[in-house]
């Protein structure tokens, strides 16, 4: 591969203007024809072997980075600023980046950009470099322009890190009254509502989206709400924590998603074939105590008439 002058960031970023030899640029369009790089925006590219190498999350911070050097007086907002945050996504993130509209003659939407109306906030963090919205911000505005399983899923991960951090991102702690705060600064009469129900429905104590969006799941299905993250005793004297416990049916639920047996935060240095061995012998342990279990992954937790019917089946009755 022909070395060009790259942005070192996540990946090698290339911007073709910073192509100024005739001979140069011409060099690097064969290569861009041969495959070797990969347009993410018009104009910023990125070896090819890095973008298929890159996980979905790395993929849009490095969209991001491009058009922050496009433009580099930008306010990054909104799914942006979720990305920038580490906030998990509900499916995949968007191709564009999302900003502020500082100007009314600048365009909503380009093919690199869209960019929100909405009033730009006095306070701004920086993540890698760039001018973010709060982290409070960032929730609210995903609030008001996102789904609400998607908001939830944010507003619980924000919630969280209060007690678990996440690196690469400044530490900061945000609570509900924080988000509730945030709220009556904007001015925001079509989504008001929508994010009140949010903040109000927001716990810290979800530990993964999959949880999350089955809370949310339980809500619409008018399930009881559990509670989360328990610590109970299985018949050895063991303690585990279950991600819900319904005290009156006697019930544990768990969340299985792929992670659980793929993650290295999860699998702790064991094989995927250990961390089964051991969900099992955790599952005979609390079952052996006297609890009953029910489990469920992304397609029941995602579909609230068949979480519904799970959860009934396995004891629970409706609120």
């Amino acid at each position: 591969m022909i070395p060009f002058p790259v942005l070192h960031w996540r990946g090698d970023i290339i911007l073709s203007s910073d192509l100024a030899i005739a001979g140069e640029r011409t060099a690097f369009y064969s290569a861009v024809h041969r495959g070797e790089y990969t347009a993410i925006y018009r104009g910023v590219y990125v070896p090819t072997t890095v973008w298929m190498a890159s996980s979905g999350d790395d993929r849009y911070l490095m969209r991001i980075m491009g058009a922050a050097h496009l433009d580099p007086d930008v306010a990054f907002s909104h799914h942006s600023a979720a990305a920038l945050w580490r906030l998990p996504a509900v499916g995949a993130w968007p191709r564009h980046s999302h900003v502020f509209r500082e100007h009314p003659a600048l365009a909503a939407r380009t093919s690199t950009f869209i960019r929100h109306s909405v009033p730009r906030p006095d306070d701004l963090d920086l993540i890698d470099g760039l001018r973010v919205t709060t982290l409070a911000r960032t929730v609210l505005d995903m609030a008001i322009a996102g789904s609400h399983g998607q908001a939830v899923v944010m507003a619980d991960a924000a919630l969280r890190r209060n007690d678990h951090a996440i690196e690469g991102v400044p530490r900061t702690l945000t609570t509900v009254d924080d988000l509730r705060h945030e709220l009556s600064l904007i001015s925001a009469p079509h989504g008001s509502a929508k994010a009140r129900r949010v903040i109000e429905f927001a716990d810290g104590r979800a530990d993964r989206p999959g949880e999350s969006l089955s809370r949310v799941a339980m809500d619409v299905a008018h399930l009881p709400a559990p509670q989360l993250q328990v610590t109970l005793v299985g018949a050895s004297g063991r303690k585990y924590v279950v991600d819900f416990w319904w005290p009156a049916a006697n019930l544990i639920g768990e969340f299985d998603g792929d992670a659980k047996y793929s993650d290295p935060a999860f699998l702790r240095g064991r094989t995927p074939e250990q961390a089964l061995r051991d969900e099992k012998a955790r599952e005979d342990d609390l079952r052996a105590a006297g609890h009953r279990m029910s489990r469920w992954g992304w397609k029941v937790a995602l579909e609230p008439r068949r979480l519904h019917a799970h959860l009934v089946a396995a004891g629970l009755r409706d609120r």
